[in-house]
């Protein structure tokens, strides 16, 4: 017996030296995954300033389509059969497997298809105390973003907009900001995700993720959608680790991003649920955006839901066309500033006005050795 498990004295292969053993046994059994060499010996994730930038797409770009078109594409699209083969519900294991047969059965999902759905993940007064942390969170920086006279919402080029310590605009009307982005700002709610949460999403990170070691969690953050923005272009998280020579895509996964929904899935398709091209995980990533991309399918999830992807499949976040469709109306904790929804001068300073922000908590986690480069400014907000 070796060191690496198994009987041959001979060297191990790329894969069985970052991941403790070959991609085809690694992710159906995590004993064996016995990562021996540490940090070092493991390229770090070049920064991925280009993969998040919103550059032109190289795919033909489909037929204009009014905003009923697209509310209508997306509807069909959530109805197809695809949905069905990464989606399972947290109540299907309460009585029939537990919570081993559950987590092996996202770790498979992931494996095969780079997506998974987890319906009813969360109770009602978790996404209360989430949607609260994350109301409070826009508020603030929207108010931050007016005081500077700072339009979040304009129309932009292919270019990024700004940048700083804690947020990034990107694209048109899409803020990224970072979930501990002030330290010394206290929410409404309160400052902390629920511990069902947080144990929730680690013991799925540590099923994908299986290894010697346990996984990461790498980054936490806010997405906000604003009334009007736009699609945002094609694209994988990060550069493969090894560049498009096929190694990257016949690896486990090695990072997960993990979604919390905060809205319903009828509200969500109009305000714009991410698409997916399933199982380009495994792909060329080249080649899925060049030919695969009318493939792709809406994960529409509802208020509870967790969404989980690998970090290599090919996606997109979708425009928010609800100040435009006149038929969804705004939900209770939009109607006004109390209750968390930002200013009306901050609506009206976006370029919008109407409509209702997508809020999403995301978290992203990485086996150890795994580097990540977050594109955010140095300079504050805050700073005057």
């Amino acid at each position: 017996m070796n060191l690496f498990g198994g009987n041959s004295t001979a060297a191990p292969s790329l894969t069985e030296s970052i991941f403790g053993s070959s991609s085809s046994t690694t992710d159906d059994n995590p004993s064996n995954n016995n990562n021996l060499f540490g940090d070092k010996s493991i390229p770090q994730q070049p920064p991925r300033s280009e993969s998040r930038k919103c550059k032109r797409p190289r795919t033909r770009v489909p037929d204009k389509e009014t905003p009923k078109q697209t509310l209508h594409r997306r509807q069909a699209q959530s109805q197809q059969s695809t949905l069905d083969h990464f989606t399972i519900s947290t109540q299907d294991y309460q009585h029939n497997g537990g919570d081993d047969e559950l987590f092996a059965d996202i770790r498979s999902l992931m494996k095969h298809h780079g997506v998974v759905i987890l319906r009813n993940a969360l109770s009602e007064q978790d996404v209360t105390t989430i949607t609260a942390i994350a109301d409070d969170t826009q508020r603030h920086i929207c108010n931050a973003l007016v005081a500077k006279k700072i339009p979040y919402n304009s129309s932009v080029a292919d270019e990024e907009t700004f940048v700083y310590k804690e947020l990034a605009v990107r694209c048109k009307g899409r803020m990224d900001v970072r979930y501990d982005y002030d330290e010394n700002v206290t929410t409404a709610a309160t400052t902390y995700l629920p511990s069902s949460l947080i144990e929730l999403v680690e013991s799925c990170a540590a099923s994908i993720l299986h290894g010697a070691e346990p996984p990461s969690l790498v980054y936490s953050g806010w997405i906000f959608s604003h009334p009007g923005s736009a699609d945002q272009p094609w694209h994988t998280d990060g550069s493969p680790l090894f560049g498009n020579n096929g190694i990257n895509e016949s690896l486990p996964s090695y990072a997960i991003n993990i979604f919390v929904g905060l809205h319903d899935a009828d509200e969500l398709l109009v305000l714009g649920p991410t698409e997916f091209v399933v199982g380009s995980h495994q792909m060329n990533p080249e080649v899925v955006m060049d030919t695969m991309i009318d493939t792709a399918v809406p994960a529409v999830i509802g208020k509870g839901d967790l969404l989980l992807y690998d970090y290599r499949v090919c996606h997109r976040g979708t425009a928010n066309l609800s100040s435009v469709l006149s038929d969804l109306p705004p939900p209770p904790s939009q109607s006004s500033t109390a209750s968390g929804a930002v200013d009306k001068n901050v609506g009206e300073t976006s370029g919008s006005g109407k409509g209702v922000v997508r809020k999403v908590l995301y978290q992203m986690y990485a086996r150890p050795w795994f580097k990540e480069h977050l594109n955010f400014g140095e300079k504050s907000l805050f700073d005057d």
